[in-house]
């Protein structure tokens, strides 16, 4: 057999990373997290530099895929350290009140999550909130990818009208 090179990373890096930073700055903000998004971006092309993939039709997929996996991945580290929020009203001029409003509707969201059903919580926790494809949801529930659609739609509009009775603008 014949070895495949491997991939021109330094081409790869400069043509994608636009669509790298954005998705690990937009999965980072708003976390409280002091981690730069330049940060997430190289620990993916490390990830994918030590275990070069074969036969991938869409490199900007898989590399932002890829990015998005490990803002996650730091996001649900216990090694991310934990700030106060007077370091936090320093660094983003969120106040310790803002804080609180945020930590309030988070725990008003997670009652309303704890109202779907196993399977519709499932969904909306992996396909809508980690962005897992669809097929494979799916294929951990053994429904087909559209159910998949529905399940997520009926989950998003439960979460909807009950934030709403409560008053919380979703």
């Amino acid at each position: 057999m014949t070895e495949v090179p491997p991939p021109d990373w330094a081409a790869l890096f400069q043509k994608h990373r636009g669509a790298m930073y954005g998705v690990a700055a937009r999965t980072l903000r708003g976390a409280g997290r002091a981690v730069d998004p330049a940060d997430v971006v190289m620990m993916a092309m490390e990830s994918l530099m030590k275990k070069p993939p074969t036969g991938v039709k869409n490199w900007e997929a898989l590399m932002v895929e890829t990015t998005k996996r490990r803002a996650l991945d730091v996001l649900k580290s216990a090694a991310v350290q934990r700030t106060s929020a007077s370091e936090l009203e320093d660094h983003d001029g969120a106040s310790p009140a803002t804080l609180e409003d945020d930590v309030l509707d988070a725990i008003t969201l997670r009652e309303k999550v704890a109202l779907l059903d196993d399977r519709h919580r499932h969904v909306a926790w992996e396909y809508i909130a980690k962005g897992r494809p669809r097929e494979e949801v799916a294929a951990g529930l053994g429904v087909s990818p559209a159910r998949i659609s529905q399940m997520a739609t009926k989950a998003l509009k439960e979460l909807k009208e009950a934030l709403e009775k409560e008053g919380v603008k979703p």
